[in-house]
């Protein structure tokens, strides 16, 4: 039986995509079509990761048009969708490139079904701006279906939009791809251990951006208060305020106990959440956390601000959650982790709540 043709309007490759593309190539004939691929602060190799794409995968960078930041009005779309005649549409969020869509959509140039894809939290979608807010509504209208990374958000959606289809799908990868590095890092967490001087300390892991809203001056001021000799804080990543925070651990007195790591991907990354206790993602604001799913599948229990998106892959058996605004119970939480995950079980099993093929069939489910 002949697969359905798809094609899916995405901005840029980020890896934590790979594996959801993949799926929906075992049951699409599927076309990738980026229009934002020069993303600011898009630090990943796009050649490997165009690599580890199912090669029956059509990709195409469309990059005529006009573009303003993050939006961009592309030329050639009509021609890309009425040429491969798709039975669905995918949009990512409400971008003038989704409203394209729409219009060709209603000009009934060639019928499909039009699904729109969204990282919105519930945050983000209850105080979108007035363009953001029009845009969604029209969107929306002509959509098929509206695929959401959360159930919290999913609610919010049907209580604003109750004529618009829902489904969930988190943000997240396939374990099987993700342990099959494991084999990799012996000698990559030896090294880690020497460099960072690692070597009989329990690890607290972040991986991320250094940047403002992420929170981390409000984690090293509570690990400052509630540190022990043993506890090292490793920082995974680069961002603006990499000084500063090198600054503010000096001053806090825990600059030894502080290491902060270079910018790292595939199984250089991975390797740090098979070697950490926990993870602990301390932002102020996030849209949703991919890196929690990373943590997870390598069995690494997180600690997880009350303001990311991911918050549906949290329970009790694999984290916990806090407001990092609220300094007692950000210490609280800290404390209560280094006494909990003080000791790493020999064989980490994957602790995701959610198997991945039942998340990703909602993308096979129009």
């Amino acid at each position: 039986m002949e697969q359905p043709v798809a094609i899916y309007f995405f901005q840029y490759l980020p890896p934590w995509r790979i594996d959801v593309f993949n799926e929906m190539a075992r049951h699409y004939q599927l076309t990738l079509v980026f229009w934002n691929t020069d993303r600011v602060g898009f630090m990943y190799n796009r050649d490997e990761l165009l690599q580890l794409l199912n090669p029956d995968i059509e990709v195409i960078f469309l990059q005529s048009g006009i573009s303003a930041g993050t939006h961009s009005v592309r030329i050639g779309i009509t021609k890309i969708i009425c040429h491969r005649k798709p039975r669905v549409v995918f949009c990512h969020e409400y971008a003038p490139i989704s409203m394209q869509c729409v219009l060709i959509k209603l000009m009934g140039t060639c019928k499909f079904k039009l699904v729109i894809t969204t990282s919105d939290n519930v945050q983000m979608a209850s105080k979108a701006n007035w363009p953001k807010r029009v845009a969604r509504r029209l969107i929306l209208r002509s959509a098929d279906k509206l695929i959401l990374y959360s159930k919290q958000v999913q609610e919010w959606y049907q209580k604003q939009f109750p004529f618009i289809k829902t489904a969930v799908c988190p943000n997240i990868q396939n374990p099987k791809t993700l342990l099959a590095y494991r084999e990799l890092f012996a000698p990559i967490q030896k090294q880690y251990q020497a460099q960072y001087r690692l070597d009989g300390c329990n690890i607290l892991l972040y991986v991320g951006r250094l940047t403002y809203v992420k929170g981390l001056d409000l984690l090293l001021t509570a690990f400052a208060h509630i540190r022990h000799e043993r506890w090292r804080i490793v920082l995974v990543g680069e961002g603006e305020e990499r000084d500063s925070l090198r600054r503010f651990a000096i001053d806090l007195g825990i600059a030894d106990n502080v290491a902060f790591a270079d910018f790292c991907s595939s199984q250089y990354l991975y390797a740090w959440y098979d070697l950490a206790n926990c993870f602990v993602l301390p932002s102020r604001y996030e849209p949703y956390g991919a890196v929690v799913n990373e943590a997870l599948v390598y069995g690494c229990p997180v600690l997880a601000s009350k303001y990311i998106g991911a918050l549906d892959l949290i329970n009790d058996g694999n984290g916990m959650i806090f407001d990092p605004n609220n300094q007692g119970e950000f210490e609280n939480t800290l404390s209560r982790a280094m006494q909990q995950y003080s000791c790493i079980e020999e064989i980490r099993e994957n602790r995701m709540p959610y198997s991945f093929e039942e998340c990703v069939s909602v993308y096979m489910q129009i």
